[in-house]
């Protein structure tokens, strides 16, 4: 099959590796630094620079493709702008839409959305729950979703997977708390929190692209965890100082605290999680940072 992966960051470039290491597939990747381009040129056959929202590029990106995966991230370690957001995912999937109906062979799109799409909303989270965006970042996540939705047709299949927080090599729980070890923290850490391994969501785009899936389907694990049990349990793994809690500033139930993000229509797909806990619940050992 013909492939095009729009976006090579973390997990793109991950996506990339699995299915050039597989060898049964012709792949274009894009990415939207030129320093990149020789280090996917590894993993594959063709590599494009290309920012996502103009619909000249995004139409060569696609042309011959049978099958297109979108793993959009803005550049930067840092909290991104709402602005940021919009032109990394709304209008990429705008770009998409306007350029869609000259593309006859493209008959499936897979995107990594986010269950921060949900909000304010409480309860158990499926994936029909109403969304209800608590800013303008999680209103743009919608929006990209309906747009890209639109682009369905009796001939094309959308999936869309909402993930959890992302972990994995390179992303090690203690080196992102690491900076919090010994600090104070305003509230009681109640609020659950739903990750998902970069390996588990990998696997699950591929299965996408097998299976030709179509819906959208939560990407998490098994096991919700509070804020507080997650730093707590990690600065402990990790040898780091803990973090004190001023439960007493805190209102009696926080935000989030009831919350939970279902799993439930992953598991229906049959697909098996490779982490379904993260390492600290089950006692494990820590990874090595890389």
């Amino acid at each position: 099959m013909r492939i095009t992966i729009v976006g090579c960051g973390y997990v793109g470039t991950a996506l990339a590796r699995h299915w050039h290491q597989q060898g049964r597939h012709w792949l274009r990747v894009t990415t939207t630094s030129a320093d990149r381009a020789e280090e996917l040129a590894a993993v594959a056959d063709s590599v494009q620079v290309l920012d996502a929202a103009d619909p000249t590029g995004l139409r060569q990106a696609l042309q011959g493709s049978e099958a297109a995966v979108f793993c959009l991230a803005p550049s930067g370690e840092r909290q991104v702008e709402a602005d940021g957001y919009e032109a990394t995912f709304l209008r990429s999937m705008q770009a998409l839409a306007a350029v869609v109906g000259e593309l006859p062979q493209l008959n499936q799109l897979i995107y990594t959305s986010s269950c921060s799409v949900y909000g304010n909303a409480g309860g158990l989270l499926e994936e029909d729950t109403p969304m209800q965006p608590r800013d303008r970042h999680g209103e743009i996540l919608r929006d990209a979703e309906a747009v890209l939705l639109s682009c369905r047709s009796p001939s094309r299949r959308v999936a869309i997977w909402r993930l959890g927080a992302l972990y994995g090599p390179g992303r090690e729980l203690q080196e992102r708390f690491r900076a919090l070890a010994g600090s104070q923290r305003q509230g009681n850490g109640a609020a659950l929190t739903s990750w998902i391994h970069r390996d588990d969501v990998v696997a699950a785009l591929a299965f996408a692209l097998e299976t030709g899936l179509d819906g959208v389907f939560n990407l998490v694990d098994d096991a919700p965890i509070s804020v507080r049990d997650l730093i707590d349990l990690t600065c402990r793994a990790a040898g780091l100082k803990p973090v004190i809690w001023e439960a007493e500033a805190a209102p009696a139930a926080e935000a989030g605290a009831g919350r939970r993000v279902s799993n439930r229509r992953l598991h229906g797909l049959g697909l098996r999680l490779q982490h379904p806990r993260l390492p600290v619940l089950e006692g494990r050992p820590l990874a090595p940072p890389r």
